[in-house]
């Protein structure tokens, strides 16, 4: 056998001289054949990257990355050039990394593409795991920026005068977990960690652990057929076994960072969702759960991926995962991001603009948002990040009124010292609100003795006897801008724009597999949108290009009509 090819009995006695020839020929017959079947096919998408896609950059970035699994001494096979190519492929195409082990073997376009001849060994899936490890570790954002560096280099989107910004949601690799799973598997993956980090010190005390209460009995009954006294008392019997065993782990020692990340995931679960009543000894005598309004906003549902949350987003909008964010002009997606599914829409939208200007990009003129966005607070943090230069286009939000005349109908001055009510009765009496993001004015009653609008002010037409407070944010001037611009005609075409960017999403999230996480934990998965998005740049990359260059034509919507009447 000559490098993995297994040479006939019969031609044993010239294997030294097939050993020096052989290899060259089938270097130049691999070659031979792949020349042809890219003539076949000047056209298709992936002859089409590799003449445009420039990999040098990317390659030098990563030139330090070494297999740790490499035999020393052996010629490196897998290089960094191949594996960044077959990463592409990956994320191209939407494939697990078993898929694409199978597709490298099997695929001659694909070998052509990465670099492999016909007769050379491929990678195995650990393998390209590890490489990928590597990038997201190292370079999480590298392939979406060079990616959208070298579009620039050759198209204009228009990405320095609008871009469109939105969520969608993308779903989590693990399951929904009961309260009683969670703590379940908290506790279990805490001792774990415990025994992996200091086996002497948890076998000390591994007799002292209650297991029947901590995780159950093989033949206990299933939660949902337990009766609400049984539950409660199972749920009671877990919480304090969890503390009992909380209370031996060491204190004064530092814990290792796996046992302190479990311990405090743990705390998290018992403050965010239950109320303890604990006895004189300060041991658990009764557990209850907090009301929906009193439970954590980012609460744990899955100890799988405690970084995946409920994005709620009304009737038949709930999933359990990651609120992914993008800015985008009708054509590329200008930056993207990932946080856990309870986060608001608009939190993210500074951060991306940051990364943008952070990467050398020109920031845009308008970036247009849905009704969400429309708050005096999100105005002010858009034009804070970009020094000025961008304005957030949204339709403003309704206020929320507890009476007639609320804080609205009021008008604030320029310089923000004065409240005029719609009396035209002025009150320069301020005060800091407590959470300090707006000022509170008051009227005084003698000020609103007399007034026509008391009933819609005050609710009721005695006389008043009690002051009138007013809470003007910090960003009022800010919504006030934003409600005036509301109102041009220029806010109306530019909000035509909006439903566009609903088709980019549809794209990287039915065709390019930014629905269903592959991964578990914030940074793995915000790494996986980012990749996501850079396929789908690139294919929209060559379809623009073939029309620009008269290659391909854009597809004429079909327009239904009567038929024409026949001539008989």
């Amino acid at each position: 056998m000559i490098n993995n090819i297994i040479i006939p009995e019969t031609l044993q006695p010239i294997a030294a001289i097939l050993a020096y020839y052989l290899e060259p020929l089938l270097a130049w017959f691999s070659h031979y054949i792949c020349q042809q079947l890219v003539a076949r096919r000047p056209d298709h998408p992936l002859i089409r990257i590799a003449q445009l896609l420039d990999f040098a950059v990317l390659e030098r970035a990563c030139a330090s990355y070494h297999d740790s699994a490499s035999p020393r001494g052996r010629p490196v096979t897998h290089t960094v050039p191949r594996l960044l190519r077959l990463l592409f492929i990956k994320y191209w195409s939407d494939l697990s990394l078993r898929q694409l082990e199978e597709r490298l073997r099997y695929d001659l376009l694909v070998r052509w593409f990465v670099g492999y001849g016909l007769h050379q060994e491929t990678p195995d899936h650990t393998t390209l795991h590890r490489f990928e490890v590597y990038l997201y570790q190292q370079h999480p954002g590298l392939f979406f920026s060079h990616v959208l560096n070298q579009i620039d280099a050759t198209l204009d989107d228009g990405h320095e005068q609008v871009q469109i910004a939105d969520t969608f949601a993308l779903r989590a690799n693990a399951a929904l977990e009961s309260l009683l799973q969670r703590l379940r598997h908290s506790s279990y993956l805490l001792l774990q960690a415990w025994q992996e980090a200091t086996p002497v010190a948890y076998a000390a005390i591994e007799s002292q652990l209650d297991g029947a209460a901590l995780f159950g009995l093989k033949t206990e009954k299933r939660d949902c057929f337990l009766s609400q006294d049984e539950w409660r008392q199972r749920l009671l019997l877990t919480v304090q076994a969890i503390e009992d065993g909380l209370a031996l782990l060491p204190v004064a020692e530092p814990c290792p960072a796996s046992v302190q990340l479990y311990r405090q995931q743990l705390h998290k679960i018992l403050a965010d969702e239950l109320s303890i009543s604990r006895d004189a000894d300060g041991r658990a005598a009764a557990v209850a759960l907090l009301p929906a309004a009193k439970r954590g906003h980012f609460r744990l549902c899955s100890a799988t991926d405690p970084d995946a949350t409920i994005r709620n987003h009304g009737k038949g909008k709930i999933d359990f995962g990651f609120n992914i964010s993008i800015t985008a002009t009708p054509d590329f997606i200008r930056e993207i991001c990932a946080d856990t599914g309870s986060t608001s829409d608009v939190t993210p939208i500074p951060d991306l603009l940051t990364a943008q200007a952070e990467r050398g990009h020109t920031l845009p003129q308008k970036l247009i948002y849905d009704q969400i966005a429309g708050t005096g607070k999100t105005a002010h943090e858009v034009t804070l990040v970009s020094h000025g230069r961008t304005q957030l286009v949204a339709k403003p939000m309704p206020p929320k009124k507890s009476r007639a005349l609320g804080p609205d109908v009021f008008v604030l001055s320029d310089d923000g010292f004065t409240l005029t009510c719609p009396h035209s009765r002025l009150s320069c009496h301020r005060y800091r609100s407590g959470e300090g993001d707006g000022w509170t004015f008051r009227f005084m009653p003698a000020q609103c003795l007399g007034c026509p609008l008391l009933k819609e002010c005050r609710g009721k037409l005695e006389t008043p006897t009690t002051h009138r407070d007013v809470f003007i944010s910090e960003y009022r001037l800010d919504f006030d801008r934003q409600r005036a611009y509301s109102q041009t005609d220029e806010f109306k075409e530019e909000m035509k724009l909006r439903p566009q960017v609903e088709r980019l999403i549809a794209g990287v999230v039915l065709h390019n597999g930014a629905r269903y996480a592959r991964f578990r934990g914030l940074p793995k998965v915000d790494f996986q949108a980012k990749m996501c998005a850079m396929a789908y740049n690139a294919k929209r990359w060559l379809v623009l290009l073939a029309e620009k260059e008269g290659r391909a034509r854009r597809p004429v919507r079909r327009r239904w009509e009567l038929p024409p009447v026949s001539q008989g």
